[in-house]
């Protein structure tokens, strides 16, 4: 009863850390509508996240003591995620909240892409299977067929959505390995370091021509996406994710979606069909069943053995 427990507590960690990325898009379109620019949003996010895991590190009572090769690793492995952060508030700037996150999730399918192509092996049957499930759910999700989604989409907000999620499928193959004897604080403060320097680099002409006002207007909004984006995920994941195994915490993570979808509609009165609901389901059930189908091969392996 008391492991019962206790696996739970993981669950609910992970899980709120992934419900915690699918507020994100919300609160990047409610800065955009007080007229917070792409790149007050980004840098202010990481900026304030930056500064938590800054006071966290300093008031750790251990930290281990690493080479700057080891730290410049971590900052290069951090720039991914910069440019997530980039590329998708880039794509709210010209699409609906509960279509940008559709596409983010895109990177389920590059990333068995990239997988397959580093290592020179075709995607077993299930995979293939999913992928096709994948792509009808987006359709679906993004408010119908394919032509339709395609003449009606904003082309520039595509574009970025996709460029989102190819960053986000080098995220998860380059940290999957990175330092992984460091504390969590110790981890993400590298990492986000080389994520905010990234950002800083890629909005510098702008930035320039930016008043200190533009992000004390941010306010209270800056400061959630530093919480729920940068420091409140990396976090919980660290603490469950290790006592849940990859395959339940891949089918838990995917809980962004929904959160995503659901809250655009509540809090930004976004239009989401019946026909969406059906098309986030579908994306749902494509990230699950390679992930079950995954499970069930380790368990028959360790029986026969």
């Amino acid at each position: 009863m008391e492991t019962d427990r206790k696996k739970l507590k993981y669950i609910f960690a992970v899980l709120i850390g992934s419900c915690s990325y699918g507020l994100l898009s919300t609160i990047v379109k409610l800065a955009y509508a007080e007229g917070i620019s792409p790149a007050v949003a980004t840098v202010g996010q990481f900026f304030v996240g930056w500064v938590i895991l800054f006071v966290l590190l300093l008031l750790a009572k251990q930290v281990n003591r690493i080479s700057i090769k080891e730290k410049v690793t971590l900052m290069v492995a951090g720039v991914p995620t910069g440019l997530v952060g980039v590329f998708y508030y880039q794509s709210l700037v010209t699409i609906d909240a509960s279509i940008a996150i559709i596409l983010l999730f895109q990177f389920v399918w590059i990333g068995i892409v990239l997988d397959s192509v580093i290592h020179k092996r075709l995607p077993e049957r299930v995979t293939v299977f999913s992928i096709a499930i994948l792509f009808l759910g987006t359709a679906l999700g993004s408010g119908g067929s394919w032509e339709q989604l395609m003449t009606s989409l904003d082309w520039r907000g595509f574009i970025f959505g996709i460029l989102a999620a190819i960053c986000f499928s080098l995220f998860i193959m380059s940290n999957a390995k990175v330092s992984t004897q460091l504390s969590p604080v110790q981890r993400s403060f590298y990492m986000v370091s080389g994520s905010l320097v990234t950002v800083v680099l890629i909005f510098i002409p702008q930035l320039v021509s930016i008043e200190l006002n533009s992000f004390v207007a941010l306010g209270w909004k800056g400061i959630l996406l530093g919480f729920f984006g940068v420091f409140i995920p990396p976090f919980l994941f660290a603490y469950g994710m290790p006592n849940i195994g990859s395959t339940l915490g891949s089918i838990l993570g995917s809980a962004e979606l929904p959160v995503a979808v659901l809250s655009s509609m509540l809090v930004l009165q976004e239009s989401v069909s019946w026909l969406q609901w059906i098309g986030v389901l579908l994306i749902l059930v494509a990230i699950v069943i390679p992930n079950v189908k995954r499970r069930h091969s380790k368990k028959v392996q360790y029986k026969e053995a």
